[in-house]
């Protein structure tokens, strides 16, 4: 079986679908910053941990209002990955 192109070419021809999975990359990266770093995140990660969904619920809830870039730019990325997908 042979091989129809590298990376490059599938880049070349869909664009969007990587700025999308770039942007999806992103926000994930960031919401796992957030987890880490104390405050909101860090109590949403240590309910979550304790089996303490309630609250873990409650501390995610603050996610989209204090980062709503990121919560744009993943929405964005799903939206190009699917546009060109199609």
């Amino acid at each position: 079986m042979r091989r129809r192109g590298g990376p490059g070419d599938v880049v070349a021809r869909r664009p969007l679908s990587l700025v999308g999975v770039l942007f999806v990359v992103a926000a994930i990266a960031h919401v796992w910053w957030w987890t880490v770093t104390p405050g909101p995140g860090r109590t949403f990660s240590t309910a979550l941990g304790g089996g303490q969904y309630v609250a873990a619920a409650s501390a995610l809830a603050t996610y989209p209002t204090a980062h709503p870039a990121y919560v744009a730019a993943a929405i964005v990325g799903v939206a190009l990955v699917v546009r060109d997908a199609t």
